[in-house]
């Protein structure tokens, strides 16, 4: 059965501490975390997805890892600033097409029947109508637009759409979008009681993108005023007071532009664009999944891709073992189908504290017993269900409703917690990790976990 509730109930990310140690106050209860957002980093391994190459996804790794020390890792209970966190990039081991993707060129085939279609005659007139029908487009009011449906739509397109080019810009950046979003779930109860310009009057006073920022900043510092006591104690975490404080980071402002400069240019470019056929880094999709099984090896000797993930889990197990934090692992589409094949086939020896799969094909593979370790004889009359890893105490397992690329695990395997979560992203496959709202939520639902 799959689970909704726990990355849609409403509640407050864990209080964060710049320093070393704080508070953290959640429901009403404290418990003490250790959490550490500068000098260092926690015991954590991210395991990508098909199409990624180690430039390519570099530039968001700093990102990624920044939400992760921000929400995940201290709702698990890291306390260590010396474990790392560790992206083995399995993907670029993988061997290159052996004709250079000739496979994919097409232009100059003879064409079957004549001449090419005359639906391309009609694009121009399709774009003309679009532009038209959508002139804020074209007015540099994409965020203004999205915000007077919903703020945390966004804020959510903001933060998928930001690039940094140093730690102070990336940490900055992380906490102003965290804070944003915490603004919007406090303000609406996760948008049970509204969202919109029907809820937040000042989106209504804002013409333009470009002011759009500068306004959402005065109202998080206002915002502020709003907190109220409670037994002594602020019932909203006070660390969101001092992000609150920070300027507009000069990533978000550069977001605007690229966001604003995408979209018109997708519109230019009319239905041409998302008919067009495969490029080189779309049909990488296919490659990495037959490159993967095909060179996955045997338990005597596993190939390339398992030998780095693997090692990859050893060193962070060892630096989770030497500081007392527990080994978490982060695993998005294909990644989720190799750590389980290296959990429950090469490596059964490294023992796992949480394991969260997003968006990935763990559940679909089982079915097809794509995976080395994977019993025919299951589902049985005797054995409903997938027996749970020994080596893995929790595993979680996100959806976003609208991912196509995203399986439930929970029918399939015996101990997943299946967990729904709606980005609400045009292409929500790419959109967990980069959605603050995501983090968010959860890391309410590990720390609750922890604390049962």
């Amino acid at each position: 059965m799959i689970v909704s509730a726990g990355l849609t109930e409403a509640g407050q990310l864990p209080r964060l501490s710049l320093q070393s140690r704080d508070e953290v106050i959640i429901d009403g209860d404290v418990a003490e975390w250790t959490v550490w957002t500068r000098g260092g980093t926690m015991a954590l391994v991210h395991v990508h997805g098909i199409g990624n190459r180690g430039a390519a996804d570099e530039a968001q790794a700093g990102l990624r890892n920044s939400w992760f020390r921000l929400a995940l890792m201290p709702a698990a209970g890291c306390r260590s600033p010396e474990t790392p966190i560790l992206n083995p990039h399995w993907g670029a081991l993988l061997p290159p097409p052996a004709w250079n993707w000739a496979s994919l060129r097409v232009d100059d085939v003879e064409s079957l029947g004549g001449d090419r279609s005359v639906v391309d005659g009609s694009i121009a007139e399709i774009v003309d109508a679009v532009v038209a029908a959508e002139p804020d487009v074209a007015e540099g009011r994409v965020l203004v637009t999205a915000a007077r449906t919903s703020l945390l739509w966004a804020v959510e397109l903001l933060a998928a759409s930001v690039e940094v080019q140093s730690p102070q810009e990336r940490d900055a950046t992380v906490a102003f979008c965290a804070r944003a979003v915490t603004y919007w779930a406090w303000k609406t109860g996760d948008g049970q009681y509204g969202d919109g310009v029907g809820f937040f009057a000042w989106i209504g006073e804002v013409r333009a993108d470009a002011d759009f920022l500068d306004r959402l900043e005065q109202e998080l510092d206002s915002w502020k005023s709003e907190f109220k006591e409670s037994g002594g104690r602020k019932v909203v975490p006070d660390e969101w007071e001092r992000f609150g404080g920070v300027p507009v980071p000069r990533p978000l402002r550069a977001a605007v532009q690229r966001i604003n400069a995408a979209l018109k240019k997708t519109v230019a470019g009319g239905v041409m664009a998302v008919g067009r056929r495969y490029t080189p880094k779309g049909a990488l999709l296919f490659a990495d999944i037959a490159g993967y099984l095909a060179g996955r090896g045997t338990a005597e000797m596993p190939g390339r891709v398992v030998e780095l993930v693997g090692g990859a889990l050893d060193e962070a197990a060892d630096a989770a073992g030497t500081y007392g934090d527990p080994l978490i692992v982060v695993a998005h589409s294909m990644g989720g189908n190799i750590v389980h094949d290296v959990l429950s086939f090469h490596r059964p020896d490294v023992h796992i504290d949480l394991l969260v799969t997003v968006g990935t094909q763990v559940g679909l593979f089982e079915e097809l017993k794509l995976f080395a370790a994977s019993d025919p004889g299951v589902p049985s009359p005797q054995v409903a269900k997938v027996p749970a890893l020994p080596n893995v105490k929790r595993w979680i397992n996100v959806m976003d409703i609208r991912d196509p690329l995203a399986f439930a695990a929970g029918p399939v395997f015996a101990g997943a917690e299946d967990l729904v979560f709606d980005s609400g992203a045009m292409l929500p496959h790419g959109a967990y990790l980069t959605s603050p709202d995501f983090h968010r939520r959860l890391a309410r639902r590990v720390a609750e976990g922890c604390r049962s």
